[in-house]
């Protein structure tokens, strides 16, 4: 993100004149077509067409033109060999255990060394890899710090129907947090927090049991996340809902003051993050999350998504788990 103090030497122009003739964005049909995303004046959005004034305020969120364009960059991403955990995989799709560290698919002057990459290389090796493909197969994501399962389709066909079930909600997945309580701690959650630690196996298996359906032990979480105001790499969570925010639903379940289930309804960016950081809890290794201001961007954090289970395309449900 960049900062812009405007002063007498530029104001009275136009807002995107302006930012198009002083920061890298690729174009000017690029900025117009993503301003709301990129542009804030004063911690608002205001129309590409204002007119600058003296001590305003200008931020742009520079690093998210990586993140806009990869999502554009379906034909490039490059066949890598590397070995990939694989939990499962039949013809249509297969699932990995996503390890740390990784970014799952490339970005700008990144076009290498990322989930998709290894498996475009692995499906090309066999002779499975489908061109057709948007982003290499990807379905949905991983933060590059968090572990765990995700689901990379096969061919076309399977990657729009794995898509469609994910944005219905029809995908159960459960991930598991080891965290730091701090004094602020919301305290429905710390009233749910058992006195003798639960195993997060046998909780999986009442969770299975009882077809996702959450009792009381679970704290249900419903608001809105967007982007923070005072760091723009972060997303906040609030109860009520703000500008630009999207609906966010969780539900969380503490089996010791150290580690937490988190069931997430919706697939907002940094959502169990951003969700934990409202409730006073802290992912072990999230810096960026440490503080409302936020630290440096984590390599790792103590957050593994270990349970993911929808229908194939025969219509049959299948369900993977790492614990």
């Amino acid at each position: 993100m960049q900062t812009v103090h405007i002063d007498q030497t530029n104001y009275g122009g136009r807002a995107d004149v302006f930012v198009s003739s002083t920061f890298n964005v690729h174009s000017r049909s690029f900025l117009r077509n993503n301003w709301e995303r990129l542009i804030t004046i004063n911690g608002k959005s205001e129309k590409p067409s204002y007119k600058l004034r003296i001590g305003d305020v200008l931020e742009v969120l520079d690093q998210d033109v990586d993140r806009i364009l990869e999502d554009k960059a379906y034909d490039k991403i490059i066949p890598q060999k590397k070995e990939v955990d694989i939990i499962y995989e039949d013809k249509d799709f297969i699932i990995i255990n996503k390890p740390k560290g990784i970014s799952v698919h490339p970005g700008v002057g990144n076009p290498q060394d990322t989930l998709a990459n290894y498996v475009a290389g692995y499906l090309d090796a066999k002779g499975e890899y489908d061109a057709r493909m948007e982003r290499g197969g990807i379905v949905h994501r991983l933060d590059k710090p968090v572990s765990g399962l995700i689901l990379f389709a096969k061919n076309a066909e399977a990657q729009l129907y794995f898509q469609k079930q994910f944005e219905e909600h029809k995908v159960d997945k459960v991930y598991l947090a080891k965290v730091e309580i701090g004094e602020n701690i919301n305290t429905e959650l710390k009233e749910k927090i058992p006195a003798i630690p639960l195993d997060a196996s046998e909780e999986l298996d009442i969770l299975v049991k009882n077809n996702f359906e959450t009792d009381s032990s679970w704290l249900k979480v419903d608001g809105y996340i967007g982007r923070s105001t005072m760091n723009r790499m972060k997303m906040i969570f609030r109860a009520y809902i703000f500008n630009h925010a999207r609906t966010a639903l969780s539900y969380i379940k503490p089996l010791s003051e150290n580690e937490f289930l988190v069931i997430i309804k919706t697939g907002r960016m940094y959502q169990i993050r951003a969700t934990l950081e409202y409730l006073g809890v802290h992912i072990i290794g999230d810096t960026m999350f440490k503080s409302l201001k936020g630290g440096a961007i984590p390599e790792s954090i103590e957050l593994e998504s270990i349970l993911l289970s929808c229908k194939d395309m025969q219509g049959n449900m299948f369900l993977k788990r790492l614990k």
